[in-house]
């Protein structure tokens, strides 16, 4: 899977379970998600359960927190590492 299919699939996953009814155009890939609580520590575990099953990749405990989750460019980032 690309890189860009990978973003638009965690923007679409995020956008509908986490702002629903928000204007696409407002989740950019910079976009803090943890810092700005748009995703709780609940919702981590949510979104890391989403990208195990999607991406067929195993997350480690050590990449459950903000310095990885923070915004899509990390998660993508977290994905391309998970899938070496």
């Amino acid at each position: 899977m690309t890189d860009d299919r990978i973003r638009q699939t965690l923007r679409s996953f995020i956008l509908t379970n986490f702002l629903p009814g928000e204007d696409p155009s407002t989740l950019e890939d910079s976009t803090l998600l943890i810092s700005s609580g748009v995703i709780a520590s609940l919702s981590m575990l949510e979104l890391a359960t989403f990208m195990e099953s999607e991406f067929s990749v195993t997350l480690l405990p050590q990449d459950l927190g903000v310095e990885h989750m923070d915004s899509i460019d990390l998660l993508s980032k977290l994905v391309a590492r998970r899938t070496k």
